[in-house]
């Protein structure tokens, strides 16, 4: 019985937990707090993603250059030397 009775009151604070719950932890519409946490979440996801784009850029570089065939004077720097001796 006791645990019936704690469930439901555990449930009933539940539920009314959105009532008691302010601007800020609610996330009310037209409060400025909220606006400006969007305007942050925002820029916070643009800046992750930029980074990433970034670290993409360059492994496609890498990627992209490592299929080109050496230049002509790194091709006689990397020469073996050996059978000139």
């Amino acid at each position: 019985m006791k645990t019936k009775l704690f469930l439901c009151a555990f449930l009933l604070l539940i539920s009314l937990s959105e009532v008691f719950a302010c601007a800020v932890c609610f996330g009310e519409r037209g409060s400025k707090s909220s606006e400006s946490m969007a305007i942050a979440i925002w820029f916070l996801l643009a800046a992750v993603m930029a980074v990433l784009a970034g670290i993409s850029a360059f492994g496609f570089h890498l990627w992209r250059h490592e299929r080109m065939p050496l230049e002509p004077h790194q091709e006689l720097a990397e020469e073996d030397l050996e059978k000139y001796d």
